[in-house]
């Protein structure tokens, strides 16, 4: 029993060791097949120069060249179309790579496309907010990995587009006013606002006050009385700058009717809609002067009769003593000189 147990055993281990054998040589038969494949089309390459662009795997990438990204729209990304074609006589897996520096950039992995076909995909290039003015370069790169199911990517067979990304300047503000004013002509008028930018430039801008009459559609020479006695300037500076402006104005202290409009605030290089109702403005009421004379009769109001603690009860005896004694004077003056 021990004998044929032995050899038992010595059968089944000699099995195995087939069976292990047969796995190592069909895994050392499908590489050799792959580097003999490998060999086969470098030495087609060799041999046929002129035909080797459709023997040998091959990938052509074409993109849009140049594109811009202007962040005043409120995007900050663009789609950029890209074509891949394969020009060889076999079909291929080509997978992508997407170099973008300080952006961003994406698109799909990996293709595959049957010989002589070419496929258009787009790829997403994006910017940070703020990101600096200027041309950036993305790199949109394709390399072979598969032809006709060979693993070829150790030959690198692949190709690469340069997309030029353009991004513009801008400069975009805001005003946060303060609410509406109302005085009386002749009085200053002292008030602060904060102003605030977005930029991706380096630039400084100054701040300046305008004066506009109601239901008017341009800045026009400011009526007389009306002056900007702001101490100094206000400036802001870019990028993403802020700063809280101080303002003094004077107003016409004759004004025979009430005047309506309103005040504007901005900087620079920034175009404003010439209106009292756009985003930079703000209203402005100067009351005009009150020029009714003071009251000498009988009105209690303002009246000289209130100087001398005269009330609207006793006014009437008052007012009644005061003519009895004009009359009775008057009369004592007529007898005194008939007397004469």
């Amino acid at each position: 029993m021990n004998a044929l147990s032995k050899e038992s055993n010595s059968f089944h281990t000699e099995r195995a060791n087939i069976y292990d054998r047969q796995k190592v040589g069909l895994v050392v038969k499908e590489r050799s097949v792959s580097r003999i494949a490998a060999c086969v089309l470098l030495l087609l390459s060799s041999i046929f120069p002129s035909a080797s662009s459709q023997l040998l795997p091959e990938a052509d990438i074409e993109c849009d060249d140049l594109v811009e990204i202007d962040p005043s729209t409120g995007f900050r990304s663009i789609i950029v179309n890209c074509e891949v074609t394969n020009p060889s006589s076999g079909s291929e897996n080509i997978e992508f790579t997407y170099e973008a520096g300080v952006l961003t950039a994406s698109g799909p992995e990996s293709l595959t496309l049957g010989a002589g076909e070419s496929e258009s995909f787009d790829v997403v290039i994006g910017s940070e907010e703020g990101q600096e003015k200027g041309s950036y370069e993305v790199n949109v790169s394709g390399v072979v990995t598969e032809w006709n199911g060979v693993p070829v990517n150790i030959f690198g067979f692949s190709d690469e587009e340069v997309v030029e990304v353009e991004i513009l300047p801008y400069t975009q503000c805001s005003l946060n006013p303060p609410s509406a004013l109302f005085v009386d002509a002749g009085e200053d008028v002292s008030f602060s606002a904060r102003y605030e930018c977005s930029s991706n430039e380096e630039n400084r801008l100054e701040v300046s006050l305008h004066l506009l009459e109601k239901d008017s559609t341009q800045e026009g020479m400011w009526p007389s009385g009306f002056n900007d006695l702001s101490d100094g300037g206000c400036e802001i500076q870019n990028p993403m700058g802020s700063v809280e402006c101080q303002f003094l104005l004077t107003t016409p202290p004759n004004l025979q009717s009430k005047w309506e409009g309103c005040l504007i605030i901005v900087d620079e290089s920034t175009t404003p809609q010439w209106s009292c109702s756009g985003d930079f403005s703000f209203p402005l009421t100067v009351n005009e002067r009150d020029v009714s004379p003071s009251s000498v009769g009988i009105d209690v109001n303002g009246s000289i009769l209130e100087d001398f603690g005269v009330t609207e009860e006793n006014q009437n005896y008052v007012i009644g003593g005061s003519l009895a004694v004009v009359v009775a004077s008057f009369a004592l003056v007529i007898f005194l000189r008939k007397r004469n």
